[in-house]
């Protein structure tokens, strides 16, 4: 009887060593094998069953990725491209790019890391011709690539990129403002707008990080908590220019400012009855710059009979028809309504 309960256990025993060496066999067979591809500083990692779809070209910070048949058949075939930068201009105007993170070396010196995508067609789409399944696996794989460092630097994936994570100091000192019930003259010699003076519920100042200008890099607004026409109007904006936070612009009760359309930023502004408009911008990367795209006016001291203006410059102004003036511009009243976060609820863990 003894020697039956001993085979018993052993029996189990064996069992159970076998089962864990199968379920082990098994995990690493669903574990994705990948192909490592080295630059100077950093690695990523393409899937192996992508393997034989793609061409690599490197230099001594970047690593491009190309669909093979795709350019065999004439097109670029540039599926996507990571490239290190030391230096955050250096990348500030450059077409098809978004920040995913940082790379630190041992002393804390960073670097951008950016996702470099195609900025012009790279397979015949105006033909009706779908990409190639290969191509598009390929192209979004950038989104998602895998990436480590190499000789000692170190990679932070969404690293410098989060509001969370650059506006705090800027936040801090808004509260003290409110707290501290700073009069005009001080908001605006500190750069802040004077409506917080103002605006008598101070509980009604929100904050909120959007990516404005499509960098990958959040902005922080600040605003008024408010609804209907009134909601999502921004009084400050701050964005970074090498990797520090720096104040754009300030907006008032009649020099408001909103971001319209995802991606550009409108001031409405007014002097009167007379006299009103919407000034359309774009944030330049890594700069407090407001690039000029479009101005709508109208101004019946010029024009009474017709006060409708267009201008793309800012210098030369178009007179136009009512009806074409509301046309162009309700291209630019689609707003962002922020729901704004309180600032007197933010804290240092807030989100």
């Amino acid at each position: 009887m003894r020697k039956l309960f001993i085979f018993v256990i052993l029996f189990l025993l064996l069992f159970q060593t076998l089962s864990f060496a199968n379920t082990k066999e098994s995990r690493s067979e669903n574990l994705t094998k990948f192909t490592i591809i080295n630059s100077h500083l950093f690695s990523i990692y393409i899937p192996e069953h992508l393997k034989g779809s793609y061409e690599i070209k490197k230099r001594k910070n970047t690593i491009s990725v190309y669909h093979i048949n795709s350019r065999k058949e004439g097109f670029g075939g540039f599926a996507f491209g990571i490239k290190a930068y030391k230096n955050p201009a250096e990348h500030a105007f450059l077409p098809g790019g978004i920040k995913i993170g940082e790379l630190s070396d041992k002393r804390g010196n960073l670097y951008d890391m950016i996702l470099k995508y195609p900025t012009d067609v790279q397979y015949n789409y105006t033909k009706g011709k779908n990409p190639p399944i290969l191509y598009k696996s390929l192209y979004e794989l950038g989104n998602n690539i895998e990436i480590k460092g190499r000789r000692g630097f170190k990679y932070f994936k969404n690293q410098g990129m989060k509001g969370q994570d650059l506006y705090k100091n800027i936040l801090e000192k808004h509260l003290i403002a409110i707290y501290e019930k700073w009069d005009s003259a001080k908001l605006e010699k500190e750069n802040l707008s004077y409506m917080y003076n103002i605006l008598e519920d101070k509980s009604k100042i929100g904050y909120a990080y959007y990516d404005v200008n499509a960098d990958g890099i959040d902005e922080l607004l600040i605003g008024e908590i408010s609804e209907g026409a009134w909601k999502g109007v921004i009084y400050d904006i701050y964005t970074m220019v090498d990797r520090s936070p720096k104040h754009v612009v300030s907006g008032g009760s009649r020099n408001r400012y909103y971001v319209c359309d995802n991606s550009f930023i409108c001031n409405e502004y007014s002097s009167g009855a007379m006299e009103s408009g919407v000034r359309v911008y774009n944030l330049v990367e890594n700069s407090t710059e407001l690039f000029p795209q479009v101005s709508f006016k109208y101004d019946s001291y010029e024009n009474p009979k017709k006060p409708y203006y267009i201008s793309y410059s800012d210098e030369k102004w178009e007179n136009v028809s009512e009806k074409t003036y509301n046309e162009r511009k309700k291209i630019f009243e689609k707003y962002e309504r922020f729901d704004f976060h309180p600032l007197n609820k933010y804290t240092k863990n807030s989100k």
